[in-house]
């Protein structure tokens, strides 16, 4: 298919600063060509609105999609009461069925939101294939990405072995594919030594994604039992592998960051869930001074990456206590949120000879827009408006709004009934005990 895009407002990713141009765009058989193309299959009059490469979502929990609503036990209390009267419970229930429900329809939110390419970290009651079957959904609605499942202690020997063989087994089916596998592990104060151990001896140089000082406990926790921090304690295990995902990074102490400094990893700060967690929260303007890579993930709140990223750059002047920050921040969020689908080996995006991924947003723009302003307007102004298309490759994925691909109606329309019996089972999880590394 030939696709014509004319009157648009391009916007290409750069590392210092993004370029903007308004110029006409051109696809043809899913690739990006620089030169007008001859009778068009498709001609679409953008109006001066804006293209900008499609999103990435640096850290999800699909599993987290039908948790809206669940009769969890409150108050939670802390930290921990959230993780064991909510997510660990939520997890023990959560079978096949209720998985391909969950990546479908968090699949259609990405695709509405501009986001085409999801790293999720992942966990249930079943392990066998289950990063396989998340695949499957992402594959029918054209998304890419890395998935992994979830290693803990905490639900006994028997499933840390079961997790770790599935991480291992997909993760190496899936190289070279749009969809890769990376080892995802909870966090440090849920891994033993002898677990850690094993991690890094059975899965050679796979990268990782685990979570990071969410809260202080893990910070607590690690020291006490481990008597060292969370990152130093990766760093000896030689986890802090090339592209892993370190998500959170809240509670790091300036020596950690320094290690950092020297890994090509990638930090993912989770805002709005850590604020409806009641957390402390990663320092973007921080990781910036540092020169660490940077991008935002939602964690399972939501699935945009758009307004994740006008939040996390809204907060950090909050969090330093200066309006005089932001533009430098918000850029490497952008760049690196480009940046790691070309880690990821997916050569997407919008320039010549890519692979086509892109968003066209309803802003055109009221004021003046050039290179040099461009942020103030991404910010102020892009951040609100709705995304109109998506295109990936040779697909209309999002069409004036609408969804051109529905592959998996039947089961949407049994939603409700779906959830019922989930939350049902949760019901019936809620006195399940977890093991505690000491």
């Amino acid at each position: 298919m030939k696709i014509k895009l004319k009157n648009a407002w391009l916007v290409t990713p750069a590392k210092e600063n993004f370029t903007v141009s308004h110029t006409d765009l051109y696809i043809e058989d899913g690739v990006i060509q620089a030169e007008p193309l001859a009778q068009p299959d498709r001609e679409i009059d953008l109006k001066d609105k804006i293209v900008m490469p499609a999103f990435t979502n640096a850290h999800h929990h699909i599993y987290s999609t039908l948790s809206k609503g669940i009769p969890c036990q409150v108050p939670f209390r802390n930290f921990m009461g959230n993780l064991k009267q909510l997510w660990w419970t939520l997890d023990r229930s959560l079978l096949k069925e209720d998985m391909l429900l969950s990546t479908a329809i968090s699949a259609e939110e990405s695709i509405k939101q501009g986001v085409t390419t999801v790293c999720d970290h992942h966990i249930g009651a079943y392990t066998e294939n289950a990063l396989s079957d998340i695949a499957s959904v992402f594959e029918k609605y054209k998304l890419s990405g890395s998935l992994a499942f979830e290693i803990s202690d905490r639900n006994g020997a028997e499933f840390f072995q079961r997790s770790l063989q599935e991480n291992i087994r997909f993760a190496q089916k899936q190289q070279g594919s749009d969809i890769s596998g990376m080892i995802g592990l909870h966090a440090s104060f849920t891994l033993s030594q002898k677990s850690m151990a094993k991690i890094a001896e059975k899965t050679q140089n796979l990268p990782i994604h685990v979570h990071v000082a969410e809260g202080e406990i893990d910070v607590q926790k690690t020291q006490q039992n481990f008597q060292k921090g969370i990152i130093q304690r990766l760093n000896d295990f030689g986890l802090l592998r090339k592209n892993s995902l370190l998500i959170h990074c809240s509670n790091l102490a300036p020596r950690e960051l320094e290690i950092l400094q020297n890994k090509p990893v990638y930090l993912v700060q989770a805002l709005d869930s850590n604020l409806n967690n009641g957390l402390n929260v990663g320092n973007i303007h921080l990781f910036q001074k540092k020169g660490l890579n940077f991008t935002v993930g939602t964690d399972g709140m939501h699935s945009s990456a758009l307004k994740a990223m006008k939040n996390s750059t809204i907060f950090t002047k909050f969090q330093n206590h200066t309006p005089d920050i932001g533009y430098p921040e918000i850029n490497s969020l952008l760049w690196n949120n480009y940046q790691l689908k070309q880690d990821l080996g997916l050569q997407l995006g919008i320039k010549d000879g890519e692979k086509a991924d892109l968003v066209v947003l309803d802003y055109s723009p009221p004021t003046p827009m050039n290179s040099g302003n461009f942020l103030g307007h991404f910010i102020f102004g892009i951040t609100e408006a709705r995304c109109q298309y998506v295109i990936k490759n040779n697909d209309i994925l999002l069409d004036d709004y609408q969804l051109t691909i529905d592959p998996m109606a039947d089961m949407k329309a049994r939603s409700q009934q779906i959830s019922q019996k989930l939350f049902q089972r949760f019901e019936n999880n809620k006195n399940l005990n977890f093991v505690e590394v000491l």
